[in-house]
């Protein structure tokens, strides 16, 4: 059942990112960057400083007086938090094209989405080799192949494919429906928008033993951060799958078993805080109406 012809034109259709995201990805790939050249990148999008900026204010209105430069936001709410804002900002206009579909629930692909970049960002504080804004990018990406996909005839009924066996991992289950796998759709994807290659090369291969194995920790942090993120309820169903950690990423990554419990349950507990900071309860209003899933339906959801 392949239909890569089909999927190249809806990729070549995908809006690319901003370019002052593409230069903000750029920067945070190295964990040392100076704060003054994220706010001055920042500067030169009117429209993403003054996005920003209203993210800032909803979530910080706790505040005494209001943010109205990009400089006083590093100050309020922290240079991870004003990265987080710009790159999530930026990849909004992405997910608004999901389409709501039997194969995927655009609300439900925000909530793991983020869950995945904050488990990432978790991650690379413990693993040499990446950067922790380079990781939180790779979660927010990494399932922008379902995006495109989502938008195959197929998604709106995927479950005669899905449903004729024994549960399976997403990536075979989606190879039986559609030809090929998320994974390999977003590296299309990272392709098509001229991504970093380190992260285009995590998209399409954190599912792929030899990636996984690579000299690059990034795509073994993904893989890990997207099945914790499925297991712990963060998930995008779809037909009879599975979530199972690999043994080679965690063998990859090098951390113990209580350690990487801890990290999971401390960046579980900061998605809700996250997507409340970050004020997506309004973007998922925004971006998934006509959803057919609740924004009270599970506890995380109320502040998405």
């Amino acid at each position: 059942m392949h239909r890569e012809p089909t999927i190249l034109r809806i990729v070549k259709t995908m809006r690319p990112l901003p370019t002052v995201a593409q230069r903000v990805l750029a920067l945070v790939q190295d964990p040392d960057y100076a704060i003054d050249d994220l706010v001055s990148l920042l500067k030169t999008d009117p429209s993403l400083v003054a996005r920003v900026l209203r993210l800032c204010n909803s979530a910080c209105s706790g505040f005494d007086r209001e943010i109205t430069a990009i400089g006083d936001a590093v100050t309020f709410v922290g240079t991870r938090n004003l990265v987080q804002l710009t790159l999530v900002s930026c990849s909004a206009a992405t997910f608004a094209a999901t389409a709501r579909a039997a194969y995927v629930e655009p609300t439900a692909l925000w909530h793991h989405s983020l869950a995945c970049g904050l488990l990432c960002q978790e991650l690379a504080n413990h693993v040499e080799g990446v950067s922790p804004g380079t990781a939180f990018t790779a979660g927010i990406l990494h399932d922008v192949g379902r995006v495109a996909l989502s938008q195959l005839p197929a998604a709106s009924d995927p479950r005669p494919a899905a449903q004729g066996s024994a549960p399976q991992p997403h990536e075979r289950l989606e190879r039986d429906v559609f030809g090929q796998d998320h994974a390999d759709v977003a590296g299309l994807v990272g392709d098509h928008w001229q991504l970093p290659a380190n992260l285009v090369a995590a998209l399409r291969g954190h599912h792929a033993d030899d990636t996984l194995l690579g000299e690059d920790p990034l795509a073994a942090m993904l893989h890990v951060a997207d099945q914790m993120a499925i297991q712990h309820g963060f998930a995008v169903p779809f037909g009879k799958a599975t979530a199972a950690i690999s043994p080679i990423a965690l063998a990859r990554l090098g951390l113990a078993d209580d350690l990487l419990a801890a990290l999971g349950a401390r960046a579980i507990a900061e998605t809700a805080r996250t997507a409340e900071l970050l004020n997506l309860e309004a973007a998922a209003s925004r971006y998934t109406r006509g959803s057919s899933t609740s924004l009270n339906e599970h506890p995380w959801q109320r502040t998405f």
